[in-house]
């Protein structure tokens, strides 16, 4: 028997793909700009500057408004990628690691403060104040003291760390490993206040800047928010099986942002754990999948906009509200 396509048969699968198109469109950024051609492996946002560690092997400071490179800096004259940026809250301080290096540096002048050799760096994080930082290393993180070269903690692990962050307050350092556990470290002494085991290893942690909620989020896996004064998880956000590229809290903590591989970013309320609005990039061909991960979060303006980078280099503005 042979079957006759109808105009109508043939318009539904294009109807379909119209209608899944239209369902995730989102919001245009209000500015988009390439900080690198070459693409990023870092990156970092504080409220003036964008930090990346491009594929060149450099680290660069941009500043964000107007945008203008402030800073170009590398560890050695070798062509290793910077895998790790951080800068300190206040914007005095960066900090940009190598696989086996981790450089300071004062953002005033561009001035190398110091240089150390790490074995096998997966991750950074640089205090408020810029005096300290917290490294993911192959089997744990250690706590350093910037100024004098100094090891104060190390933070056991059973794999790698790879991923790391330090409380505004300077009271806590979360690490989350391979080894399926992030840890919630008290600083003041250097003992473990919370385990929080996952069923996956752990790509993404962050701590509010208020200090009353940790994130973790496991490799295609579970997105929590823990009390840090309970130790107990308050809400488990989104999708059961997702991997986040990024994640920050606003500065009040009533928000959280997320970022994914596919170039989404999700907006959530801390409370109640809801999500409140998401964007994508816009993409030429919309039925295939981005290939840019987006590697950097902040927000600006009150909490009224962000910023957000991608691994392709763009640098893009969004407006909240």
């Amino acid at each position: 028997m042979i079957r006759r396509l109808t105009r109508y048969g043939l318009l539904t699968p294009l109807l379909c793909v119209s209608l899944l198109t239209a369902c995730d469109l989102t919001d245009d950024p209000e500015k988009t700009a390439t900080l690198a051609e070459v693409g990023l492996f870092s990156a970092n946002l504080s409220e003036h500057y964008a930090l990346i560690g491009d594929l060149s092997g450099h680290a660069e400071l941009w500043q964000l408004h107007p945008k203008a490179l402030v800073h170009k800096w590398q560890h050695t004259d070798e062509s290793a990628g910077v895998i790790a940026v951080d800068i300190s809250s206040k914007e005095e301080y960066a900090v940009t690691a190598e696989k086996n290096s981790l450089a300071w540096w004062r953002i005033a002048d561009g001035t190398l403060l110091s240089v150390w050799s790490l074995p096998d760096i997966f991750s950074v994080s640089i205090s408020s104040d810029g005096q300290y930082a917290l490294v993911g290393l192959a089997d744990k993180a250690i706590y350093l003291s910037l100024r004098h070269g100094k090891t104060l903690y190390a933070f056991a692990h059973d794999d790698t760390v790879t991923g790391t962050d330090l409380s505004k307050s300077g009271r806590y350092a979360l690490t989350g490993s391979e080894d399926k556990n992030a840890k919630l470290w008290d600083l003041r002494d250097g003992t473990l206040k919370y385990r929080w085991q996952h069923g996956n290893k752990l790509a993404s942690v962050a701590i509010s800047p208020d200090d009353r909620f940790a994130l973790t989020n496991a490799a295609l896996g579970q997105t929590r928010l823990w009390k840090i004064a309970s130790g107990k998880m308050h809400k488990e956000l989104g999708p059961a099986r997702i991997t986040l590229s990024a994640a920050t809290f606003s500065a009040n903590a009533k928000y959280l942002l997320t970022g994914h591989i596919s170039q989404r970013i999700e907006l959530w309320r801390t409370s109640n754990g809801r999500l409140v609005k998401f964007w994508r990039a816009k993409k030429t061909e919309p039925w295939r999948p981005s290939a840019a991960t987006i590697v950097a979060l902040g927000f600006v303006d009150q909490d009224k906009k962000f910023y957000s980078i991608a691994t392709n280099g763009l640098l893009q503005r969004w407006r909240i509200r």
